[in-house]
């Protein structure tokens, strides 16, 4: 695999260096870099958690351990490694992050964001043959740069590779249109609003929008932003799928919303993206549905089989992501050109492939 540099993951390393390790940051992405470590018999080498500046509190608590600060860390302990347990694309908080980064050995390790295996080296060489198939179809040079780093970003931990392949999103999303006349635009995971009111703005020649969100609460928030719109905009409050109908979605607020194979009190719409009336023109449907992006395609297979819609389509949600989504794309329509492009966060979250 050419684009592959690192020998060792990062699991592996810290295995060997047997060096205390402290967190950074708690919540979700605390629990799964904890859980990961114990599941590799590396959890007696966790030493301590700390937080930003800001969210330190007396007495607080995550896992059994003290939350405290990096200083106070520092203090107590010498030879230890950082490993950054959260996620951000705020400049403030990457720059926080790089200066720690400069006096310690600092990685942020990769964890699927929505479940599945860990990107470690077995994954890779397990399914070797269909990440180089994915590598052979990108359509420039800055996408293979992306993806290879994206790949090493993956396996080492090392934010020096994110660095390397950021772009800002004007320009990431360069890669997109020109649209046809009187063309719809489709916004799965619209949030609140968001990128539906930046993509209407930035291509001004679409005629109507869908936008779908499942979470209640950015549902009200994104109804209120279409209406300031100058387009008419469909809200959808649903879960997009690969069918119509009902599903069970976890009951966190915000970005984290998905659907939950377990009774959670929580139902909801199930729809899919053939079943808009925007999708008989749909000039670009954007795919960011936590985790959900494959049966999004499915559900919009006839849409991208006959209408050709550009797509930017998130791929970090789980480790299968890199090659499934093309697999998927490809299989339905095989008449795109494939790019991928990276705009800042820590960790390697904001990543999209482009289906033009």
């Amino acid at each position: 695999m050419e684009f592959l540099e690192i020998t060792k993951d990062l699991w592996s390393y810290l295995k060997d260096q047997n060096r205390p390790l402290v967190i950074y940051g708690t919540g979700d992405g605390g629990d799964k870099i904890i859980d990961e470590l114990g599941r590799r018999g590396l959890g007696r080498l966790i030493s301590g958690v700390f937080a930003s500046p800001g969210f330190v509190r007396e007495g607080r608590m995550f896992r059994g351990f003290k939350v405290e600060s990096y200083e106070d860390v520092s203090s107590r302990l010498e030879d230890f490694i950082v490993l950054v347990a959260f996620g951000s694309p705020l400049p403030e908080v990457l720059s926080y992050v790089y200066s720690i980064e400069k006096e310690r050995e600092l990685y942020a390790p990769d964890v699927p964001v929505c479940g599945g295996e860990v990107f470690d080296m077995e994954f890779v060489m397990k399914n070797k043959v269909r990440l180089e198939n994915v590598w052979s179809k990108l359509a420039d040079g800055d996408s293979k740069r992306c993806f290879a780093d994206l790949v090493n970003y993956k396996l080492s931990g090392k934010t020096k590779y994110l660095r390397d392949c950021e772009v800002t999103p004007d320009e990431a999303d360069s890669l997109l249109g020109p649209f046809p006349p009187n063309a719809s635009f489709i916004d799965l995971g619209a949030y609140r609003g968001d990128t539906l009111t930046r993509f209407t703005k930035m291509f001004p020649g679409f005629t109507s929008a869908t936008a779908v969100e499942p979470e209640r609460h950015s549902f009200k928030k994104l109804t209120g932003c279409a209406q300031g719109l100058s387009i008419p905009v469909t809200c959808v409050n649903a879960l997009i799928s690969d069918a119509c109908g009902k599903a069970q979605i976890t009951g966190s607020r915000g970005r984290g919303t998905r659907a939950s194979a377990k009774d959670t009190g929580h139902e909801i719409d199930k729809v899919t993206v053939d079943s808009f009336e925007d999708s008989r023109n749909a000039g670009f449907i954007k795919f960011d549905v936590e985790g959900s992006e494959i049966a999004a395609l499915e559900g919009a297979r006839n849409t991208v089989r006959d209408q050709k819609p550009q797509m930017k389509i998130a791929c970090y949600h789980k480790s299968a992501d890199l090659f499934e989504i093309p697999e998927k794309v490809f299989a339905i329509n095989d008449g795109y050109k494939l790019y991928m492009r990276h705009t800042p966060c820590i960790p390697g979250w904001d990543v999209d492939y482009y289906f033009i």
